[in-house]
């Protein structure tokens, strides 16, 4: 047993080590939430490849990982002290609890409106005349429109306000539970709603893996983004302060890398690799070029 001069003598010591090594910290641990799918096939996501990409690099803190779904992860967040949460919007709800990686973990092609063909034929639309819009507009213009959603989802300031007023919660069709956005996408394959909001490549991912064969337009919406980015986010505390400023500080490096470009790409229908590769440039300074294979099938969109 140490006594009291010799515990006295070693909280000293490392109180001096730590002085002389500022850089010097003791390993700590947090916990990375990725959203789970309902999905019998085991290929990695997107979010959990570039994840491991950013893990890849971090030596001082020790990352757990685990799958959980989408909203019970934002509640986790706000529960614990040492929890990150992979490729979600950030907003000013959630800053209020939250701290966000100074570089988004993905960039993607932004929100669709994704509508039945059906309900574009009883109301004699064109799509082209449905784009000029305001969700807004849409929900005021067509009071029987029904719209699918996700429960804990952000689809971005402009579109959580207008989907919070008291006057549409009777016209929303929210879906909660472990399949979320691909249930919505089933829900509009059998006319259950008339439209959803949803980014292209996993829409089209959905729908061929499900394999939907419903008339269904996608139009993009005004107050819409070209593109849309998701945040590493973790607790706001001194320890998710810690594991947020290293997941920074490697996103800063592995976002120059190929490799990180070519998460992007793969997740990527052929016809959307060229609009990704443009986003990806923009958001992360970057100046790559497809490759030829590439380029042979991505001039399609």
């Amino acid at each position: 047993m140490l006594t009291s001069v010799a515990m006295r003598y070693c909280a000293f010591s490392l109180g001096a080590i730590l002085t002389l090594y500022p850089t010097l910290t003791l390993a700590t641990s947090a916990l990375w939430l990725s959203q789970w799918h309902a999905s019998d096939d085991k290929v990695l996501t997107m979010d959990e490849q570039t994840r491991d990409l950013i893990l890849d690099g971090i030596q001082d803190i020790t990352f757990t990982l685990e799958q959980t779904t989408s909203k019970r992860a934002l509640v986790r967040l706000q529960e614990s002290r040492n929890v990150c949460v992979s490729d979600r919007i950030y907003n000013k709800e959630r800053a209020q609890y939250s701290l966000a990686s100074t570089q988004p973990q993905v960039v993607v092609p932004g929100l669709k409106l994704y509508v039945l063909d059906a309900f574009i034929k009883k109301h004699n639309i064109a799509p082209v005349d449905l784009a000029q819009l305001a969700l807004s507009d849409l929900l005021t213009r067509y009071p029987h429109f029904r719209l699918g959603t996700v429960a804990g989802r952000s689809y971005g300031k402009a579109i959580d306000e207008e989907l919070a007023k008291d006057a549409h919660k009777l016209r929303l069709w929210q879906r909660s539970g472990s399949d979320m956005g691909e249930g919505v996408i089933d829900m509009l394959g059998s006319k259950r709603i008339d439209a959803l909001l949803e980014y292209p490549p996993v829409f089209e991912k959905v729908r061929e893996k499900n394999a939907i064969d419903t008339a269904i337009h996608a139009v993009s919406l005004k107050e819409i983004p070209e593109y849309g980015v998701g945040y590493v986010l973790c607790s706001k505390s001194d320890e998710g302060e810690k594991a947020i400023r290293a997941i920074s500080k490697q996103l800063r490096k592995v976002t120059k890398q190929r490799a990180y470009l070519d998460v992007h790409l793969s997740a990527m229908p052929a016809s959307f690799k060229q609009e990704m590769l443009r986003y990806y440039n923009e958001v992360y300074g970057t100046d790559f070029t497809l490759n030829p294979n590439e380029s042979s099938t991505a001039n399609n969109h």
